[in-house]
């Protein structure tokens, strides 16, 4: 009789777990409290990092900006409940290539966007990002209606594959959303899976306010938040805006992705970096990824001495502004050069890596 109430008790807790994995709700040891979203929200106590193996968000990625290839250690750890990255790039280096965080790829600008569909393929991915900030004079900077022309000339085929494609990224500024009304007009042909937006300010109510009035001009279409902060001088005010925001997002079902900026280390009057000095999760880091410090990895200026700066503006004819250095698997088999493309110049600024191979820099 024993026997039989021990292997009932087993089979109750089997049976227990279970339900829980195909209802997808979390156990009562979930560090992760969800509610049901309005317009406006609502705040929260914020969790603790967990120390054990996370379920991944589908939704929470990271923008990766750092300049030093071991900081992704943090996020690519099994407590960490980073889903996917990107880095303003048509393809990854090396050491995002092979984080087994799910990378996806950007058309940053019309520069070298010839060879977009072959970038794509060669890696296998199942998304792109498209133009960033096309608005903006100091990001891609691209005139709307010849944006849409090179949109139906190289991003458009990539339907073909199967590829879901994103919308160029505007900025949050008035010439944002007016940029987006003209390509639309004039990319009425195009192919739009879903909608990146880009939003910096202080306090919650402008972000939500940003977010619906781009979904009642833009209904139909899903929307990923692939840049967002608080930019308030006050670290407090910026970790409660992070807490709130990430639970806010991750209830609305028309928000597919989010992507915090950014994943770097300390810049000069900047509050919301995810990463500390030494590479390891600050505060809103631990918060962002759900997870504690277990990589840390000091770096001097003179490991960086094969950057260089390069200027221009973007045009169709302008070769990436970025290009990482071969990478080359210990067998030697492969051989993939790695396009990197500017990213927020206000503090990361362009940089470029001397090539290797290849002829140099595209």
């Amino acid at each position: 009789m024993p026997i039989i109430v021990s292997v009932a008790v087993a089979l109750f807790y089997v049976l227990s777990v279970l339900s829980q994995l195909v209802s997808g709700k979390p156990s009562s040891t979930s560090s992760f409290t969800r509610t049901t979203s309005t317009k406006h929200g609502s705040t929260s106590t914020i969790p603790s990092p967990t120390a054990t193996i996370a379920r991944k968000n589908p939704k929470r990625g990271i923008a990766y900006a750092s300049d030093v290839a071991g900081d992704v250690i943090n996020a690519n750890q099994t407590a960490s409940v980073i889903s996917w990255q990107y880095d303003w790039a048509n393809l990854p280096p090396a050491y995002l290539a092979t984080s087994n965080i799910k990378y996806i790829p950007m058309q940053w600008g019309a520069g070298s966007i010839d060879k977009l569909v072959d970038a794509v393929r060669a890696q296998g991915a199942d998304t792109v990002l498209g133009y960033n900030e096309p608005d903006f004079s100091e990001e891609s900077n691209i005139d709307p209606t010849e944006a849409a022309r090179l949109w139906m000339q190289y991003i458009q085929p990539l339907k073909a594959y199967g590829v879901k494609l994103g919308a160029p990224a505007v900025t949050a500024a008035g010439t944002g959303r007016p940029w987006l009304q003209k390509f639309f007009a004039a990319c009425s042909q195009c192919t739009i899976d879903f909608l990146p937006i880009h939003w910096y300010g202080s306090g919650t109510a402008g972000f939500y306010d940003y977010l619906w009035a781009i979904r009642a001009e833009h209904p139909n279409i899903p929307v990923w938040v692939t840049e967002y902060a608080d930019t308030s001088d006050n670290a407090t005010e910026v970790l409660t805006f992070m807490n709130d925001t990430m639970r806010y997002l991750d209830e609305l079902e028309w928000v597919e992705r989010y992507a915090w900026f950014g994943f770097f280390r300390p810049k000069t009057g900047i509050h919301y970096n995810l990463l500390k000095d030494d590479g390891g999760l600050n505060a809103l880091g631990e918060l962002y990824t759900g997870a504690k410090t277990v990589h840390t990895e000091i770096v001097s200026d003179a490991a960086f001495a094969e950057y260089q700066t390069v200027v221009g503006t973007d045009t169709a004819g302008q070769p990436l502004v970025t290009s990482w250095p071969v990478y080359e698997p210990s067998n030697g088999a492969l051989r993939a050069a790695s396009s990197a493309l500017s990213y927020r110049t206000a503090f990361l600024g362009l940089s470029i890596i001397s090539a290797v191979a290849i002829g140099g820099v595209w």
